[in-house]
């Protein structure tokens, strides 16, 4: 297990990175979860979000996708806006629902996650044959990869939150 960190990011190699792999980077809140029912996100601070996510269910479908991907031979990088301290707590749930990955990567917080998830998906061309697809909730995480070039799902599941929660995105560069 190798441990990288970076201005944008920190987190876990839990597996060496193949240069002959593709990787696919997913998010966690609301890609890999599932908020319940009723729940509303809109008025919650990111730090409330985050100890609410602890109890949410997985997304069933989003989660068969990336064991899907992961039995094919490809890599799973989790890539997501959480803050760095709460490593560990993701970790765990990762494991408790059977996902798999082979790193793990959180934001620093120092900018938004448009901006940090492009440094990690940079980071993950650096390492692998390709990076195949970013799975993401955030409108800003997707035009983030695309300004890298990568391809991207962009799942709908919290359009009301990124509405009241705008982020600049611009192209970051090496």
């Amino acid at each position: 297990m190798n441990r990288f960190a970076g201005d944008l990011f920190v987190g876990m190699q839990m597996r060496p990175a193949n240069r002959q792999q593709i990787v696919h980077a997913i998010d966690v809140d609301d890609t890999l979860t599932r908020k319940p029912d009723n729940f509303d996100n809109t008025g919650l601070t990111k730090e409330e979000f985050f100890d609410a996510a602890r109890q949410f269910p997985p997304d069933e479908g989003v989660v068969e996708l990336a064991r899907l991907l992961h039995s094919k031979g490809d890599s799973v990088a989790i890539a997501t806006a959480r803050p760095a301290d709460r490593l560990l707590e993701t970790i765990d749930w990762l494991q408790r629902h059977d996902v798999p990955f082979d790193q793990i990567m959180l934001s620093t917080g120092k900018e938004p996650s448009g901006i940090a998830k492009q440094a990690m998906l940079q980071k993950l061309q650096d390492e692998y044959r390709m990076v195949g697809t970013l799975i993401d909730d955030s409108p800003y995480n997707i035009e983030g990869a695309k300004h890298q070039g990568i391809d991207a799902i962009h799942l709908r599941k919290n359009d009301d939150y990124w509405a009241q929660h705008p982020e600049k995105v611009y192209k970051v560069f090496r």
